[in-house]
């Protein structure tokens, strides 16, 4: 059985080490794909609203805001906040970002869309999860819609060896390795960094859905499920798929 991480790890989680190895990883992510991923399922209008929870460092929110969209991004880390809005006012581009627990958010009927990217969900027991989407949902106008990605989906963890692996992004070494407990559903992520002779091991917990029990937690939520993708490139997900995207949409009241 997995040794359990603090609780609320999430708090203080995205700070040190991993606060720069989170700025190396958004560096190497598909960020114009994803963007492309968004309009290409969403077909926002013109100038449309979007909210990004949570944000990170506002990568995907800057590129959005870059092509002409209004964005809001949350985030409970000021560290990775700084860094969105520094790229925001570098750029001129029509973003905020605000610093708030996703599991509270407190729109009401305010965005077109909506999306939760870099494996974000799933960080709280199922009640917290439940509260983000249920939030999620008022957040949007009626007949707004919403799309996650989660790479947390049983389908494809459990079809993926989980085994440790080395990472280098600069001069910093990173290691992950994870372990599941069946019982309680909740896949613990060990990690440790190392740079110029500083070490920092951190623990994260993510709790995993198959694709039928996330599905239904979406309805749950006031969110009809419209399609599941596997890929970027929009895939049917199927078993083995490393990543889940679902699209979704709010209730027409």
């Amino acid at each position: 059985m997995s040794t359990a991480p603090p609780q609320a790890w999430w708090q203080t989680f995205f700070s040190g080490l991993f606060l720069d190895a989170q700025r190396q990883i958004g560096a190497m992510m598909p960020t114009e794909a994803e963007a492309d991923f968004l309009q290409q399922v969403l077909t926002p209008a013109p100038g449309a609203r979007f909210l990004d929870v949570p944000c990170g460092t506002g990568r995907l929110a800057l590129a959005l805001a870059a092509r002409g969209f209004a964005v809001t991004g949350v985030d409970m880390a000021e560290g990775l906040l700084q860094d969105a809005r520094r790229g925001a006012a570098e750029r001129g581009l029509a973003a905020t970002f605000d610093q708030g627990d996703m599991q509270r958010l407190a729109f009401r009927d305010a965005f077109d869309h909506a999306f939760c990217f870099g494996n974000s969900f799933a960080y709280f027991d199922d009640e917290g999860n439940a509260a983000f989407l249920r939030g999620v949902c008022q957040a949007l106008k009626p007949g707004g819609s919403f799309v996650l990605e989660t790479g947390m989906s049983a389908e494809g963890i459990f079809a993926n060896a989980l085994r440790g692996r080395w990472y280098q992004f600069g001069d910093l070494y990173f290691l992950h390795d994870t372990s599941y407990d069946p019982a309680a559903g909740l896949l613990t992520s060990s990690y440790t960094l190392i740079r110029d002779g500083q070490i920092e091991s951190k623990q994260a917990v993510y709790r995993v859905y198959t694709c039928r029990e996330l599905l239904a937690l979406f309805r749950a939520a006031g969110l009809e499920p419209l399609a599941t993708y596997g890929s970027l490139t929009r895939e049917p997900f199927a078993l083995g798929a490393r990543v889940l995207y679902v699209v979704a949409r709010r209730a027409v009241e």
